[in-house]
């Protein structure tokens, strides 16, 4: 994915999608994200939803129901059962 906003005042990916990526990539084995240093572009690949207990802060950019729809959509195909403890 390229050219994400860079047409704006600030370009690149907000802090609390960078953060959704990281929380994803907790749950996933095998995933692989690389985001450049302007944030501007990304390569994703994604692994098997793995599970398991994790702790995540979400920030205070979003209310933490941005993460957790997240996990909730990911959370069934999960090999392991997923606990997550959310701060935010």
């Amino acid at each position: 994915v390229r050219g994400i906003r860079t047409d704006s005042e600030k370009p690149g990916l907000a802090e609390f999608e960078v953060s959704l990526l990281r929380l994803l990539d907790r749950v996933t084995n095998g995933m692989m994200l690389e985001i450049n240093e302007t944030g501007t572009a990304l390569s994703y690949r994604p692994g098997i939803v793995w599970g398991g207990e994790i702790e995540h802060d979400c920030g205070t950019a979003r209310a933490i129901s941005y993460c957790a729809t997240a996990l909730l959509m990911l959370a069934p195909f999960a090999k392991k059962p997923l606990s997550a403890t959310l701060h935010g």
